[in-house]
């Protein structure tokens, strides 16, 4: 089985040696965000950078819809490479991405209608909106590669390969940021140039990726297993898993989703600095994920394995680690301001503005940190239905704490409601591990 050396109770350093690729390479997506919006900061209009915010979440609501392509097929592949299934740890990686192409093409199909009714609910001011659209319009032609990506990574994650998705990863980025500077800054080609090279980078490396996997896995195995691919039985169980995944990541990009509508209704500023703000915390929630995906990882292959004692001794080992590494992240993001902020937009007064509200940002990852760690554990055990439960109840906090504390404090409103959602998952999801723990069977001894 092509799979890196993993044990089923992993110490310190080996939690730490798989993590570390897995937070560079989460940190892919949001870099591409970034360097979007420091390449268009260079434009010096602020409304651009708030198209690309707009643009930027329409695209993650749409994606975080089939985020289940990541998160359980990352669970299955690594409990069925820790029950020494092979053939399952093809079928658990191709039924995925069978799924990815289907869903490119409909978004190909549909996307008029998507992007019509998704200008209508985050409702843009006048200035923005043209230059909103043309973003759009570019960046849907990457849809069948970006889903495709979820499924490729997530195979390879499942079987240990962290660095390979990392380099994988870094190399996407690389050539996002040159094509971004060439396509905006060299053609002239302002926002929609920012999406072009988001749409090139992502067909080049899924790609690449596919080859890859064919080394790993040759194609024979592939061609063996499709016939197998459509069991009934298999696709009940996975879209059952994933219609909860699903529900839990539209509430939670709605929730994003909404924090920028509040934006947009207090003006272009606003929505402008919130924009700068959250491409910082998502690349900060990617870096937090790098010990939640090594639970997640680990933790599925003791379940697939009958191991009890090794998914308890890794959630406890990787709960210190995350715990260690958002304080580092937190006391990090507090002395980065000066610096990040220049690099995001040259405009002051836009500079002064997310100056405002950045000690927000600060304590995000000691706030958010225990709800990226148990969702990585749950989903390892492909327990999906208590991250749904989760994650309804979190969101029936936020939306009237997002509504009231706005009215009352405005934007820093906005990110105190932002705040209160993510402890009340924190909570919920701490509060059903004893009953994960006591429910997996002890039939193997930890390693």
């Amino acid at each position: 089985m092509p799979t890196a050396t993993l044990h089923y109770s992993p110490g310190y350093p080996a939690l730490i040696r798989f993590a570390i690729p897995v937070a560079c390479a989460g940190m892919a997506t949001p870099l591409m965000g970034l360097v979007d919006t420091a390449v268009l900061g260079r434009l010096g209009d602020p409304a651009v950078i708030a198209a690309a915010g707009i643009g930027a979440t329409i695209f993650t609501v749409i994606y975080w819809c089939f985020s289940f392509l990541r998160f359980t097929t990352t669970g299955l592949v690594a409990q069925a490479a820790g029950s020494h299934d092979e053939d399952e740890v093809v079928l658990a990686g191709l039924r995925p991405m069978l799924a990815a192409v289907a869903g490119g093409l409909a978004l190909w199909l549909l996307q008029w209608p998507i992007g019509l009714v998704a200008m209508k609910l985050l409702s843009p001011p006048a200035e923005v909106t043209p230059l909103a659209e043309a973003y759009f319009d570019a960046r849907i032609w990457s849809a069948p590669f970006t889903l495709l990506g979820y499924a490729q990574f997530a195979w390879l994650m499942g079987l240990g390969r962290s660095r390979t998705v990392m380099l994988l990863q870094i190399a996407m980025n690389a050539l996002n940021a040159a094509l971004a500077i060439l396509f905006v800054l060299g053609f002239g080609w302002g926002i929609a140039g920012a999406a072009w090279a988001t749409v090139a980078s992502e067909a080049v490396i899924g790609v690449a990726t596919g080859l890859l996997i064919l080394r790993l896995m040759p194609l024979p195995r592939w061609k063996a297993a499709f016939s197998r691919a459509f069991v009934a039985h298999a696709w009940r169980r996975l879209f059952s898993a994933n219609l909860d995944i699903m529900i839990r990541t539209l509430l939670l990009t709605g929730a994003f989703a909404l924090m920028t509508e509040r934006g947009a209704q207090m003006g272009t500023l606003e929505l402008a600095a919130n924009q700068i703000l959250l491409q910082a915390f998502m690349l900060c929630a990617n870096l937090l994920d790098g010990f939640a995906i090594a639970a997640e990882v680990f933790g599925a292959r003791a379940i697939g394995a009958g191991a009890r004692d090794a998914l308890i001794a890794t959630v406890r080992r990787a709960a210190w680690l995350s715990l260690a590494w958002s304080a580092i992240l937190a006391a990090t993001l507090a002395v980065l301001a000066p610096v990040y902020l220049p690099l995001m937009s040259a405009d002051v007064s836009l500079q002064r503005e997310a100056l405002r509200f950045w000690p927000w940002l600060t304590i995000m990852p000691l706030v958010c940190i225990w709800a990226f760690f148990w969702d990585g554990v749950f989903m390892g055990a492909v327990a999906t239905r208590t991250i749904r439960n989760a994650m309804m109840a979190s969101f029936a906090v936020y939306v009237p704490a997002l509504f009231g504390l706005s009215a009352w404090f405005g934007n820093h409103g906005v990110w105190a409601a932002m705040v209160a959602l993510m402890v009340m998952r924190s909570l919920m999801l701490t509060l059903a591990w004893p009953k994960l723990r006591d429910g997996v069977r002890d039939t193997a001894p930890a390693h």
